[in-house]
């Protein structure tokens, strides 16, 4: 398969990695992620209005029309970075199910502002347990005699849900002719609504969410109800592949900054690149970084065209894993000590290859996937 770029690919991919190494170093992601928001202000109305919120939207909605492997390659020079914002889970997790599964009214309602920057959407996939439940979610709603819908129940790893106007939910509906598995937008204002934030090892803002008999409109479900998990599982391969191109990114840069250590750092009067070990070692990492990007450019090739690739999907994620886990480990131990270290850079893309793995299945998932699409 052809993997070149077209030229307005390469000016999104050259134009992005510029911006974001000029305003995105990582000294400042971790200043960020120590402030309430989480993200800056000004770099979020920055990319909206370079185009990267609305990149594969309707220009309708005020999108820009684009491709999906442009999103795809915009991930990747993200993974380099970092870069922490609700890019992901506004623009892109909630914008695709509104697209996907919301009605004339609810696009004409919801994208245009999400496009802009000017609200804030969220998700809330996980039950107590951390699993993704969409296919039979135990957070319920039960319906009013007025047709609406009160919401009870808990979500956890609930990314940017303090600054988020609305968060999308899948609920459980129950006293219904028509039950099941349904998305619901929840208004962050809404009475009963509950918002705990989490600690977790990446110092992402993330948060628990626990609604007590949240009253929700009618108007304000997503698609058919007993219908979210077929809308969620149109949407989570292109999900877990521009995850995979974030963990291309971020595995990029973990074997550029240990190739230039080893060929700096001096010990025994020689460059740590001389000794055989260590050139095996990065020989290593550079086979993960090419065939990781080899097997994401197929994947998200394949979904940008509208051609089945359930199979190659599950392959890439099942591969990025374990290559972006492998190569920080690799990483760490070229460095010695100073790897561990909070002042250096490293620890960022460890913890970062550790939350990606777990993020929309881990390698044992997508191998089991990859088996079934096998046949076996």
């Amino acid at each position: 398969m052809d993997f070149s770029m077209d030229e307005e690919t390469i000016l999104l991919r050259n134009s992005a990695e510029q911006y974001l190494r000029e305003n995105c170093p990582t000294s400042f992601v971790k200043e960020v992620v120590k402030e309430e928001a989480g993200f800056s202000r000004t770099m979020w109305k920055d990319m909206a209005d370079l185009g990267w919120l609305g990149l594969i939207y309707d220009e309708r909605y005020g999108g820009v029309g684009g491709r999906f492997f442009d999103l795809f390659i915009l991930f990747e020079e993200i993974g380099k970075v970092l870069l922490p914002s609700p890019f992901f889970c506004s623009a892109i997790l909630s914008g695709l199910i509104i697209d996907e599964a919301g009605d004339l009214r609810q696009k004409d309602e919801y994208l245009p502002p999400i496009i802009k920057g000017e609200k804030i959407f969220t998700i809330g996939l996980h039950d107590e347990q951390g699993r993704y439940d969409f296919n039979n979610p135990d957070l319920e709603a039960r319906e009013t005699k007025d047709g609406d819908y009160i919401l009870k129940g808990t979500r956890i790893l609930v990314p940017y849900a303090q600054v988020a106007d609305a968060i999308l939910v899948v609920v459980q509906v129950k006293d219904s002719d028509a039950g099941g598995p349904t998305i619901f937008k929840v208004d962050t204002r809404a009475d009963g609504h509950k918002v705990v934030p989490l600690d977790v090892f990446t110092e992402e803002k993330t948060f628990t969410v626990v609604y007590e008999d949240v009253e929700v409109s009618s108007g304000d479900v997503i698609g058919g109800v007993g219908e979210g998990d077929a809308y969620l599982n149109k949407i989570f391969p292109k999900a877990t592949i521009l995850k995979c191109g974030e963990m291309l990114g971020g595995l990029e840069r973990v074997f550029g900054m240990t190739l230039a250590y080893v060929k700096e750092r001096h010990q025994f009067g020689q460059p740590l690149g001389s000794l055989q070990v260590v050139q095996h070692y990065c020989a290593d990492m550079a086979t993960f970084l090419e065939t990781t990007r080899l097997i994401t450019y197929q994947a998200a090739s394949l979904l940008s065209e509208g051609l089945p690739c359930a199979k190659e999907v599950s392959m890439a994620k099942a591969w990025c894993s374990d290559a972006y886990k492998k190569c920080t480990w690799i990483g760490h131990q070229l460095h010695g000590g100073i790897g561990f270290t909070e002042e250096y850079d490293l620890h960022l893309y460890y913890k970062h290859a550790k939350a990606s793995e777990l993020s929309f299945e881990d390698s044992w998932f997508h191998r089991s996937k990859v088996a079934e699409e096998m046949g076996l």
